[in-house]
Parts: C-alpha cells; sequence; structure tokens
C-alpha cells in the first residue's frame, strides 16, 4: 500500500521564556484572580531593560490590507461594524444566512472584511503560561537547585458556565507537558502551575489558575479546566463553536489566533493550503516521532501559537494550531490539528475523566487497516469550490479484533454511525479513525460497506473494556 502521507520536518510550537545561562532568569508576570495582590517578578527580554507590565503594547500592524498580524481592537474600529449593524437589521426582517452569506448578498467583499470572524473568535482564544521546576543542564551539576522556567502557548475555549466562573479548555499536548522538567509533578511531566490569561488581559498582570484535565500525547491534544473563576463571570469570554473541517476548502480564507512570542492573543491571516495530510512531528516526550493528521495553513504561525485556534470566515473553529515547518527551503508553513479529529478526541477525555478519573483518551478499536483505493477531485459550480473525495477499501483484517468475521479485504467502506447517534459519510482515509473516539462502552457502531458491487452492514457492539485502546 501507497501511504498517504507528506513527511514534513515540523516543530512543536509552544514558546518557552528561557533562562539565561549568563545569570538574568526571566519570569512570567502573573496575578491569579484566586490570590489578589500576589506581587511576581516581571518578564526580562535579552537586551532591553525590564519593563513593567502593560506599559509596552506588542508590535502588531494594524494595516489588514499589508500585513498578516492583526489587532482586533483596532480592525474593529473600520467599516465592518456598520455592516455587522445592518446584517443585524436583516435577521430581525427574517434573514436567516450567517453574516458571510449577508455580506456575500449585498456584494461585499467578505476576503477583505475580518473584523466579524476576529472579533468573535478572539473571545475564545486564551494565553496559557505553565511553569515547569529544571536544571540548567541535563544531567544537572553536583548539588544544583532546579529553577523555574516558564512556556506560553495558547487555548480555545470550548465550554463555558459564566454564572459559576468555569470553563474548559482545548490545548495542545505540548503545551502542558514539558520532557526536561525534574518530573516531580503530580503528574510527572505536566504542570502543576497552569496560568491562563483571558483576550486583552495579558498584560494586566493577572491570570486564571487552571487544572489539567486530561490528555493524549499520541494526538497533541490536552485538557484544562477553570472553575469558579470571577473573572471568568464577568468577562467577554465565550465558548467556541466548531466547524466541519472536512468541509473546509483549499483557498478557504482562515485565521490563526493564539500568543506568538508569549506577547498575548493576536491573529495571523492565511488561507488553507490542504486540508488534510499526515505529518511527521517529534511527540513531546522528545522520545518519539508521531504521524499526525493535519491541516496546512499558509498564515504565519509562531513559538507561542501552540493550542491556539485556526478559524474561518464565519469565526467558527476549524482546527487546533500546533505545528509549523521548519525544512530548509521551505516558509510559511503551519499546520493545525483538524477539528473534528481535535474535539473528539477532548470531548473522549472529558467523558472518561468524569465516568473513570481517567486522564486520557479512548479510541474504540475496529481491527482493519484501511487504504486509499482512489482519489477524485469534485467542482462545485455554485461555490467556486473543489473539494477532494477519497474511496477507502479494507486492506488487512486483525484477527480476534471486532472486525473479524465481519469485514473482509477489499470492502469498499462508505459510511459509519453509532446506532441512535451520529453518523458520518466516509470520504477520506482519516474519517473512521476519528469517528472511533466518538464511541463509547455500550454503544453499537454500524459500517456501511460494498462488496462484489453490493452494498451490506457490518454491525459491532463495544460492550467490553477490551474493545478500547488507551491514548493518554
Amino acid at each position: 500500500m501507497k501511504k498517504i502521507t507528506a513527511a514534513i520536518l515540523s516543530v512543536l510550537t509552544a514558546g518557552a521564556l528561557m533562562f539565561s545561562l549568563a545569570g538574568c532568569t526571566f519570569f512570567v508576570p502573573g496575578t491569579s484572580d484566586e490570590e489578589p495582590g500576589k506581587d511576581d517578578p516581571v518578564i526580562e527580554e535579552p537586551g532591553k531593560d525590564p519593563e513593567e507590565p502593560g506599559t509596552e503594547d506588542p508590535d502588531i500592524s494594524d494595516d489588514i490590507g499589508g500585513s498578516a498580524w492583526m489587532d482586533w481592537e483596532d480592525i474593529f474600529t473600520g467599516g465592518s461594524t456598520e455592516a455587522y449593524r445592518l446584517y443585524q437589521e436583516a435577521k430581525a426582517d427574517g434573514f436567516e444566512g450567517t453574516f458571510v452569506d449577508f455580506l456575500k448578498e449585498v456584494g461585499y467583499n467578505v476576503n477583505v472584511d475580518s473584523s466579524y470572524a476576529v472579533g468573535t473568535a478572539v473571545q475564545s482564544v486564551v494565553a496559557i503560561n505553565c511553569v515547569f521546576d529544571e536544571y540548567l543542564t541535563s544531567p544537572p551539576l553536583p548539588g544544583a537547585e532546579p529553577e523555574q522556567h516558564t512556556y506560553s502557548g495558547a487555548g480555545v475555549i470550548y465550554e463555558l458556565d459564566k454564572e459559576e466562573g468555569d470553563a474548559v479548555i482545548i490545548t495542545n499536548y505540548h503545551v502542558v507537558y514539558e520532557a526536561g522538567s525534574v518530573g516531580d509533578e503530580t503528574i510527572p511531566h505536566i504542570s502543576d502551575d497552569i496560568r491562563v490569561y483571558l483576550y486583552g488581559e495579558y498584560y494586566l498582570d493577572q491570570y486564571i489558575e487552571a487544572e489539567y484535565v486530561g490528555g493524549a500525547m499520541d494526538y497533541d491534544i490536552a485538557v484544562i479546566r477553570i472553575e469558579g473563576s470571577e473573572r471568568l463571570k464577568n468577562s467577554a469570554a465565550r465558548a467556541v463553536t466548531a466547524a466541519d473541517s472536512d468541509q473546509a476548502v483549499v483557498g478557504e480564507t482562515v485565521y490563526a489566533i493564539g500568543n506568538p512570542d508569549s506577547q498575548g492573543v493576536s491573529a495571523t491571516r492565511g488561507i488553507i493550503s490542504v486540508t488534510s495530510e499526515y505529518i511527521d512531528i517529534l511527540a513531546a516526550d522528545n522520545k518519539r516521532t508521531l504521524n499526525l493528521l493535519e491541516m496546512r495553513v499558509d498564515a504565519p504561525i509562531n513559538h507561542g501559537n501552540s493550542g491556539g485556534g485556526l478559524f474561518n470566515i464565519d469565526g467558527k473553529l476549524l482546527g487546533i494550531v500546533n505545528a509549523r515547518s521548519e525544512a530548509s527551503g521551505v516558509v510559511d508553513f503551519g499546520y493545525a490539528i483538524p477539528v473534528n479529529l481535535a474535539v473528539s478526541v477532548a470531548q473522549n477525555i472529558l467523558d472518561n475523566a468524569k465516568s473513570n478519573d481517567s486522564k486520557g483518551a479512548y479510541r474504540a478499536t475496529l481491527g482493519v487497516t484501511v487504504q486509499v483505493d482512489a482519489r477524485t477531485s469534485i467542482y462545485d459550480e455554485e461555490t467556486g469550490s473543489s473539494h477532494v473525495v477519497e474511496k477507502i477499501s479494507v486492506q488487512e483484517v486483525t484477527e480476534g479484533t471486532p472486525a473479524a468475521g465481519q469485514l473482509e479485504v477489499g470492502d469498499m467502506i462508505t459510511g459509519i454511525r453509532i446506532e441512535d447517534g451520529m453518523e458520518k459519510t466516509v470520504t477520506h482515509l482519516h474519517t473512521v479513525t476519528t469517528f472511533m473516539f466518538n464511541v463509547r462502552k455500550g454503544d453499537t457502531v454500524i459500517i456501511s460497506y460494498e462488496r462484489d458491487g453490493a452494498a451490506a452492514e457490518a454491525r459491532i457492539t463495544y460492550d467490553k473494556d477490551e474493545m478500547f485502546t488507551l491514548f493518554a
């Protein structure tokens, strides 16, 4: 079988506030809303005198036409607010489409106007700082004491309860995990000191404490939680709305919103270059190479963007940003885990944490190896967009697995569904794997397939623990 992958030299994009070997230490500013008045040292940057937090804004251009960097407060003061006001009036008069539909209806150039998408999305993105104890050298020098290092990334608000001040945040596993830490954390190498900053508050010297819920290193997804935060109760924060990443198209405008270089939440703009591909990435433990499903974009991605969101023109979440290409001669390639996979893994982590205190995700095992038999492109005359569709067949069936005795080599898998639950048409190699994270113990999964030109179905009831594989 020819494996449909792209092996690309990529790096995880969590930025680090590193300690200088010259003895100049850098600390993260932060006052927890749970501990008002606690003063922490400020960040010092090489070659600069320490600044009081909040006295200097990051160097971000507000020229949307000439720069990929955008700041929401600058954007929203533009003429697009009038367009949004008219959209609200149209909705009151019975218009049922989205804001983008409205802009298209009135002939507005939706590829130029960014304010709605960015303005909606930034309130769903948070900056994250994770503190670890580390030695300056490895192995540590005799008598050396560990020192605090702080790493920065981002996250998206997946669930939000403003009344209680609670939130569930999706981020990357490598944002909350540090292989070089001392390893004496509650869960080795997972930060016990996770600090979350809402949009616009990174320079206010205040943060919200969060705790680790669980994660899956193999998929670079982690979930953290905030409980009882007064700041959250009184904030403009909002939960994300997820798009269907399987419906993303090449050339679609996207916005990567994260915490680049630990400068607070900001946005870059680009297009989707490839809707789905597999790339090789070094795992967070720096020991294994993962082959991850990714969406490729040309939006600038920097260290600290990890865990942030990739959004479409409607302000809906398309993916979780996690990597960029640093291969020689290759520039401006960023990567995001498609939201269908990211949310499937994250929800699995949440459900298992509630039921069995698991810190990982359990994927239902099917027991087949699948391959791409054919790929075709479909052009939509009405929208002017192109979609790539794959035909997926069974290459191998493993004995003793749920699929044994039901599926055979050569079967063309066309659909998969949970009885009385979600269903999916199989149009890509990754469709089945992603879907299996949505299966829970007791579910019956129905697989539609074609064999020798005839349609058929296989039914599998997942009623045993051994029918699931843990990813943690």
